[in-house]
């Protein structure tokens, strides 16, 4: 059953339950997010993002070319290297790291975006490719 937010979230709150969902080794880009919630888009979720802090996962939230900003790649790589996430000239290669939500998966962010006191658009893809 689908986990409820009583009050609702929000937006960064949303990415951040979305975020915390992403498995070892596995990432999101900040699109990929965005469409799952079916609310904002790239841009909103890296502004959420980068007010975060280290309390997220925030290195499995990427650019959708596999790269974060400069200042982060260093961390960045330490945790893509201990998670075995696939790189290539350091740079993660979305195509083989991108994660793809489970059914359960989806039943959760489902709740995420529910719980958005925006509206969220009428029918989001379930599935990101």
């Amino acid at each position: 059953m689908a986990q409820e937010f009583a009050g609702g979230l929000e937006y960064a709150e949303a990415v951040f339950a979305v975020a915390a969902l992403i498995p070892p080794g596995k990432v999101l880009s900040y699109g990929d997010i965005a469409e799952l919630l079916g609310s904002g888009g790239p841009r909103q979720v890296g502004a959420a993002m980068a007010g975060s802090g280290h309390s997220v996962c925030w290195w499995r939230v990427l650019r959708a070319d596999g790269t974060l900003r400069a200042d982060l790649q260093a961390m960045a790589l330490l945790q893509w290297d201990a998670e075995d996430t696939v790189l290539r000239h350091g740079k993660v290669v979305m195509a083989q790291a991108r994660w793809q939500p489970d059914e359960g998966a989806h039943q959760r962010i489902d709740a995420i975006s529910a719980s958005l006191p925006i509206p969220s658009m009428a029918k989001r893809r379930r599935r990101l490719i």
